[in-house]
């Protein structure tokens, strides 16, 4: 055999070993691990399932507006870490956890009907101060205290849909007095009304009874909206909740809607509708008040101010409202965040007339 050949088939060897030897290394692919897909599916199923059979609406049985369009966008997450390559146990079971929190959520946002028997007040303001609900708790109009101007009695004005004499303007200490109901004196508080407020410089009492004695809704500081509960603690004790809707403030001259809840341990702001703030340090019940009327439009009635300094109704020390107030309902429970939803969605666009 040649040199040459002897050279070449010395270095075929090698080539020809090293291909063997390649051909027979494993393969490198990752393997995906082994997972369950049954739980993620069935509640994305349930999930989509749910979604799709929701209303929404101002109706009890349906969901606040926009619930449905959140809802899903949790949906579609859950789906997507479903369809993700080489998933893992962990990664589907914290989808998993998610979409039930989302559902969770969802289901918070269904608005449920409120008991007819909690709604203690209504004052639609549509030409008198009656009592829309028939439980007699009827207003008067009165002339204001010397010390606020002796203002007129609330007169009837043009409402927000521009409906003629149907709220009342207050100003100068005019007020509409209620005569006392342990009725307005409840456990649980939700205040619902429209103002359209007039700046001024003292404190705004739109509703109150016995002012911060009992308990009263106000404008205090850069016109955020001021709640005083006077209440029975857990314990025993007496405490006064002071609290405000910080930083969200009223706007002046536009007609707003607002609601105010209270019940043992929580109290709520709303603005048009939406959770403003929310207040989890106040336990306990309101103080029962000694028949004092209820007062809209200042802290106390016209009629039990007095001029004497130290006196628990020292007329000094007190307020007024300037501007209109509408459609207030009363409640002896704390509603919803759905259910204020729902009102405010209700009464924006109609004209309360029962």
């Amino acid at each position: 055999m040649k040199k040459s050949q002897i050279w070449f088939m010395a270095m075929l060897i090698p080539l020809t070993m090293g291909l063997v030897f390649s051909g027979c290394k494993k393969d490198k692919t990752t393997e995906c691990p082994t997972v369950d897909y049954t739980q993620l599916d069935t509640t994305i199923s349930q999930a989509q399932q749910l979604h799709d059979n929701a209303v929404e609406g101002t109706l009890p049985g349906q969901y606040v507006e926009g619930a449905k369009a959140d809802y899903q966008t949790a949906i579609d997450l859950a789906k997507d870490v479903r369809s993700k390559d080489c998933v893992t146990q962990q990664e589907l079971d914290a989808a998993k956890v998610s979409l039930d929190a989302a559902t969770q959520t969802f289901e918070s946002q269904k608005i449920t009907d409120v008991d007819p028997g909690a709604l203690i007040a209504h004052w639609l303001f549509n030409g008198d101060a009656t009592d829309a609900t028939g439980n007699g708790n009827d207003g008067t109009p009165t002339a204001g205290h010397a010390f606020w101007g002796a203002g007129p009695a609330p007169q009837l004005t043009t409402d927000r849909f521009g409906n003629a004499n149907s709220c009342y303007h207050f100003d100068k200490g005019s007020d509409i007095v209620v005569p006392y109901s342990t009725a307005l004196n409840p456990s649980e508080i939700s205040i619902s009304l429209w103002i359209k407020m007039e700046e001024q410089p003292n404190n705004d009492y739109i509703i109150a009874l016995d002012r911060w004695n009992g308990w009263k809704l106000n404008l205090q500081t850069s016109d955020f909206l001021f709640f005083t509960v006077k209440a029975i603690t857990p314990d025993g004790d007496t405490s006064y909740y002071n609290r405000d809707s910080n930083p969200t403030s009223i706007d002046s001259l536009k007609w707003t809607h607002v609601v105010v809840t209270f019940k043992d341990g929580t109290m709520n702001f709303y603005v048009n509708g939406d959770l403003v703030k929310a207040w989890t340090d106040t336990p306990g019940t309101p103080i029962a008040v000694d028949n004092i009327p209820l007062s809209i439009g200042s802290d106390l009635p016209t009629d039990v101010y007095t001029t004497e300094e130290g006196s628990p109704f020292y007329v000094n020390w007190g307020g007024y409202f300037k501007g209109d107030i509408d459609d207030i309902r009363f409640y002896n429970t704390s509603l919803t965040g759905p259910q204020v939803k729902a009102l405010y969605d209700y009464e924006k666009d109609n004209f309360i007339t029962e």
